[in-house]
């Protein structure tokens, strides 16, 4: 039966090396099903030589029992075979004892544990079988070593349910946490750092440290989101005051069945791209302000800065709508100004022009915060008095009138009688649609120019004097 062990006593060894070696170093290289065949193929050869090692006794040259009851142990004679077999075998767990050893020494406290506990796995039975090879211990007169790995199970039991073998970080992780341009940060129930990466490293002075609580400056930010994490909630906090650097948070449960054992914290620098959000900000808000301009010179007459043309057609509906819902009335004020083309003729355009926009001057100063005032063209203005009946306008326009005419406009030096005439109609009372409303407005100033200007004049009602 000892032939029958060595299949076992070749592949353990060599698979081992192999788990221990990409468990902690992260490396299964890409030839994995060659050296998985290679490891198969290297067991299933010695096996074959030693199921007929009875032929050339290269393995065992003699098997002796010790004494002559049954289950005495046996003296083995070991042949060169021998040698050059459990050699290697050696030289592979002194390996995967030396990887353990290196890896506990670089890890962090959770996963030292973790690589001592390998250590131990290692040595049970690498001892047990040394001592039964020379001769030096057997167990109720057998090879101890099958013993030897009851014990490495049990260390395993312990590691994977009382330490969290696989359920923690693992120890191969290292590598990748190394890589990442993110800050991250492993937490223990108690808020302990159990570990981090470099990017973590680099957050504050001090740094965080394994095995510690977090530091001051990086606590005071991060605790109260600790206290009540969302997984589905990103936060953005400024670890230092002083610091223009701003990170997004987002936090994670590390759970092992039920239980919770601690928290995730990824930390992202995102500075560079909250500048890039402030500056197409205030390019929005740039365009945003350059087509409100445009829309004002859109809507704007450029010489008086009165409303135009455009505005009122995009006004002229919605005021109708809710004078008709509100069930109020809207006046309607058509003014012309009195011989502004002998004006023109005889003072000239530019003068007309001051004239134009002294008056446009005049009518915002009079008119309530809701009128709208609108150049039509020429010297034609048209008012707009929303909530107003026609003789409430009436009333109103004619103090205007005889505020504007009371006094010559001095321009330039030059003293130049100016005034106007004024035709008024209301809509729903003079008009139905507003067409009709400006066409009677219009009539309404032809009858004030023909009754001698510088008058205001109701629809198909007589002027005022």
């Amino acid at each position: 039966w000892a032939e029958m062990a060595w299949l076992g006593i070749v592949a353990a060894p060599l698979l081992w090396m192999m788990f221990v070696w990409t468990y902690c170093r992260r490396e299964t290289g890409r030839h994995t099903p060659l050296i998985r065949s290679l490891i198969w193929g290297l067991s299933l050869t010695v096996w074959a030589v030693a199921l007929s090692n009875d032929h050339h006794h290269l393995i065992y040259r003699t098997a002796t029992p010790i004494g002559p009851n049954l289950g005495t142990p046996i003296l083995y004679d070991h042949g060169p075979l021998f040698i050059a077999i459990t050699v290697p075998i050696y030289l592979c767990m002194l390996f995967s004892l030396g990887i353990t050893i290196t890896t506990a020494r670089d890890a962090s406290v959770i996963h030292r544990r973790h690589s001592f506990g390998f250590v131990v796995a290692v040595l049970i039975p690498l001892l047990g079988n040394l001592s039964y090879v020379t001769g030096q211990f057997y167990l109720f007169g057998f090879d101890p070593t099958p013993f030897c790995f009851l014990l490495t199970g049990a260390v395993f039991f312990w590691l994977v349910e009382r330490r969290q073998l696989f359920s923690l970080l693992p120890i191969a992780l290292r590598p990748l946490l190394n890589s990442l341009p993110d800050a991250i940060l492993v937490l223990d129930d108690a808020d302990r750092v159990v570990e981090t990466n470099p990017a973590a490293q680099m957050l504050t002075i001090p740094a965080p440290q394994i095995g510690h609580l977090l530091p001051d400056v990086m606590a005071a930010v991060l605790n109260p989101l600790l206290a009540y994490p969302d997984p589905d909630k990103v936060s953005e906090i400024h670890l230092n005051p002083d610091d223009r650097r701003c990170h997004e948070v987002r936090i994670r449960w590390l759970s092992h069945k039920t239980h919770r054992m601690g928290r995730v914290v990824v930390l992202r620098d995102i500075t560079h791209r909250k500048e890039i959000e402030r500056c197409l900000t205030e390019q929005l808000t740039a365009n945003m302000k350059l087509q409100e301009q445009l829309r004002n010179q859109a809507n704007r007459d450029p010489l008086t800065g009165l409303c135009n043309r455009n505005f009122l057609e995009s006004v002229r509906d919605t005021l109708l709508t809710e004078t008709r819902l509100g069930h109020e009335s809207l006046a309607v004020a058509m003014i012309d100004l009195d011989h502004f083309k002998n004006l023109n003729d005889t003072w000239g355009h530019m003068m007309g022009d001051a004239v134009l926009r002294a008056t446009a001057h005049f009518l915002e100063t009079q008119a309530r915060d809701d009128d709208l005032i609108i150049r039509i063209g020429g010297e034609e203005i048209l008012i707009l008095l929303p909530h107003t009946t026609a003789e409430q306008a009436e009333a109103g326009i004619e103090r205007w009138r005889a505020a504007y005419c009371a006094q010559p406009m001095i321009l330039r030096g030059q003293s130049i009688p100016v005034s106007f005439s004024v035709g008024i109609a209301s809509f729903p009372d003079n008009a139905s649609t507003w067409d009709l409303l400006l066409s009677r407005a219009d009539e309404a100033l032809y009858q004030a120019k023909n009754a001698g200007r510088n008058r205001v004049c109701l629809w198909q009602n007589t002027p005022a004097k």
